[in-house]
């Protein structure tokens, strides 16, 4: 490649770094042309994008960016799958791509909200719930201290009123 190309190279994969809140690092020896165009596939499906990339180039563009850790699963043949979307989904895919290739597509690392993960850590990500369900449960855990605040509160109100009660009925009579 010529000097001019390759810096294009460079500022395209640059911009997509940024635009990322996660990418993955994947091997791809042995994967058939119908796998990877499947695999694209699914992975544009999640608002994802996949591209191989020059391993030298990808190491410039993720320099001055939070993914600059990424340049230790840079060594080999690479794919980079960019996520501007949420990284769950986007490990799920992967992950479950993967274990269907039978070891073909192998997953190096990636890095997620500016973390480092190893391949282990990538497939821990995928089991996790989505974002609202997580959200969901946090809330839940939140609340349910307060409600127990809110009944024991109401328990001795309650109990004054009726020991109140008591008391009225008790001089009426």
């Amino acid at each position: 490649m010529l000097k001019p190309e390759k810096q294009e190279v460079v500022e395209h994969l640059k911009s997509r770094f940024q635009e990322s809140s996660a990418v993955v690092c994947v091997e791809f020896r042995g994967v058939t042309v119908e796998q990877i165009t499947r695999f694209r596939r699914q992975i544009q499906e999640v608002s994802g994008n996949y591209q191989v990339v020059k391993n030298t180039l990808a190491k410039r563009a993720a320099a001055d960016t939070p993914f600059q850790p990424v340049s230790q699963f840079l060594v080999g043949p690479t794919g980079i799958v960019f996520c501007p979307g949420e990284p769950m989904d986007l490990a799920k895919v992967v992950t479950k791509f993967a274990d269907e290739t039978k070891g073909a597509l192998r997953i190096k690392g990636g890095i997620v909200d500016g973390a480092a993960f190893d391949a282990k850590g990538i497939e821990k990500i995928a089991t996790l719930p989505p974002r609202q369900e997580m959200l969901a449960q946090l809330v839940g855990s939140l609340q349910s201290p307060i409600s127990g605040l809110v009944g024991a509160l109401e328990g001795i109100t309650r109990e004054l009123v009726y020991t109140l009660q008591a008391i009225a009925d008790k001089k009426a009579a």
